[in-house]
């Protein structure tokens, strides 16, 4: 979504799926997540939001 330009930027996909989606939002949203977890780095080589950006590190 974010390489296609669908969203401007990766809190647009934390809205969508909190408000559409039902995910859990004391999460702060799916790429905060997968940042916490890793998997952002794993699969995307990189991190989708800043370090300190809805996250603990």
């Amino acid at each position: 979504m974010l390489d296609e330009g669908v969203v401007a930027a990766p809190e647009d996909i934390d809205l969508c799926l909190i408000l559409g989606g039902g995910f859990a939002f004391w999460n702060g949203g799916i790429t905060p997540y997968l940042d916490r977890t890793g998997a952002s780095d794993a699969v995307n080589g990189q991190r989708f939001l800043a370090p300190g950006v809805a996250s603990v590190s």
